[in-house]
């Protein structure tokens, strides 16, 4: 079983910003992530923003109840920007916007659910004979339903590669051999969202773990 990765934490009070990857053998998260800094600063915390399991990224918890509970409801609304990063199967669309509604976990019932993407880079290779070609994608969350860009970058025919429940076994063992990713590409690099209190936005940006930097660097790709 492998850890979680703490890559960086921040502090804005009332709230603090977590950057952090994770593996599918992880320890439940955001639990793990949670313990461990409260540990280092004796402080409860609450979460807010959390990321998928099997992925790196930003989280956000708040110091309080209270605020916990505000933000929580802010969250839950179009007024939070949430950006992700994703290395995906295939040349996307120079931009695109996936108005599909999705299931809920393991429930029939769906809910709306829209994605909207923006490829920032692309790449043709050659592996064992196979020609491929993989995209660089930014994804806007206009909702957040459960594993949403997963599943909606790969009802388009663009799965993001190393994904273990919805993407390609041919580019997953690729990418483990070739770089040693065994996890999905994806990154929550960015959190923004109104602080009603202090009348101003809260911005949070992170970069993308080792992993996936050193994907991005062997395609030529920078962000």
């Amino acid at each position: 079983m492998r850890s979680l990765r703490l890559l960086a934490k921040e502090i804005i009070p009332p709230i603090i910003a977590l950057s952090i990857v994770t593996y599918a053998d992880s320890p439940k998260d955001p639990e793990g992530a949670k313990e461990i800094v409260q540990r280092q600063i004796k402080k409860k915390l609450y979460p807010v923003h959390r990321i998928d399991r099997d992925t790196c990224g930003l989280l956000v918890f708040a110091l309080s109840e209270a605020k916990a509970r505000e933000l929580t409801a802010l969250f839950r609304s179009r007024v939070v920007k949430k950006q992700y990063l994703a290395v995906v199967h295939g040349l996307t669309p120079e931009k695109g916007e996936i108005n599909e509604p999705l299931a809920r976990n393991k429930e029939k019932v769906t809910e709306p659910a829209l994605t909207e993407f923006t490829r920032l880079a692309s790449v043709e290779v050659e592996w064992d004979g196979e020609k491929r070609i993989y995209s660089l994608v930014r994804c806007e969350m206009k909702t957040g339903r459960y594993h949403q860009i997963r599943r909606h970058m790969r009802v388009i025919g663009h799965p993001l590669c190393g994904d273990p429940e919805y993407g390609n076994g041919w580019d997953n063992r690729a990418f483990k051999e070739r770089f040693g990713v065994e996890r999905t590409l994806l990154s929550a690099v960015a959190v923004a969202f109104p602080d009603r209190a202090q009348e101003k936005m809260v911005r949070l940006k992170t970069t993308p773990d080792p992993d996936f930097m050193k994907v991005l660097a062997s395609f030529g790709w920078k962000i």
